[in-house]
């Protein structure tokens, strides 16, 4: 009986963690589809809500990361993306920016920042059920510099937060000399002069070809700041 109950009490709890992981990644599958199917269908529709909204504040912004590649490559966002990225410039930052969204249905969800928010700032916003990530780079002579928080790999955001106090910091630099327009999903939309030169410092010579196995781990164009930890607000 003894073993019986020793059996009992170190299968099931694996059990019961491994069906839970299980449900998890499911969930996270079908969430993950949901978002990709949204912004196919509804995606322009925040971009031209985003652009009314900062021509009403009047300050400069960009596509950036996966919303550029998807509009110089695709001409359309990526298949497997979940979300619109924006660039902004830090100095621009202040609360009328979501005052101002806020008119034009836009509803913060959260924000990561260093120091306070005195260093670095990342936002993210949803339209309906459109996510917007709103990265906030700073110009720095000839040079884009932008950040990003992410968990330590091989553990959670949650465990990330335990160890360090809060997320890890990458930090991006794009070579920068002001912006252009492009024609995108039927309108037209800021982006970096030269946004093939941006692209492939940050996607690579071929970010033309399309590499269905590519992921953030491919990314060279960053490094860790170590000196830094990212806070989430919500």
């Amino acid at each position: 009986m003894k073993k019986i109950k020793l059996f009992i009490e170190i299968f099931f709890p694996v059990l019961a963690r491994g069906l839970k992981e299980i449900k998890n990644k499911t969930l996270n599958r079908r969430k993950a589809l949901r978002q990709q199917e949204n912004l196919q269908k509804y995606g322009s529709d925040a971009l031209e809500a985003l652009k009314k909204a900062f021509d009403t504040l009047g300050i400069e912004w960009f596509l950036a990361y996966g919303t550029l590649l998807g509009a110089c490559r695709e001409k359309h966002f990526i298949a497997h993306d979940l979300d619109i990225d924006i660039g902004l410039f830090f100095d621009d930052y202040g609360s009328h920016i979501e005052e101002t969204l806020k008119k034009y249905g836009f509803v913060k969800k959260h924000k990561f920042i260093i120091d306070d928010g005195e260093f670095a700032i990342e936002e993210t916003y949803f339209y309906g059920d459109i996510g917007i990530d709103f990265f906030y780079f700073k110009i720095m002579g000839e040079q884009l510099v932008g950040y990003s928080f992410t968990n330590e790999k091989g553990l959670s955001w949650d465990r990330t937060v335990q160890k360090y106090g809060g997320l890890l910091v990458k930090e991006f630099i794009f070579p920068y000399s002001g912006l252009e327009e492009i024609e995108f999903l039927g309108n037209i939309y800021p982006v970096p002069k030269d946004p093939h030169r941006h692209l492939a410092v940050h996607y690579g010579e071929n970010y033309m070809i399309k590499d269905n196995n590519w992921n953030p781990s491919k990314n060279k164009n960053y490094h860790y700041r170590e000196d830094k930890i990212g806070i989430l607000v919500k």
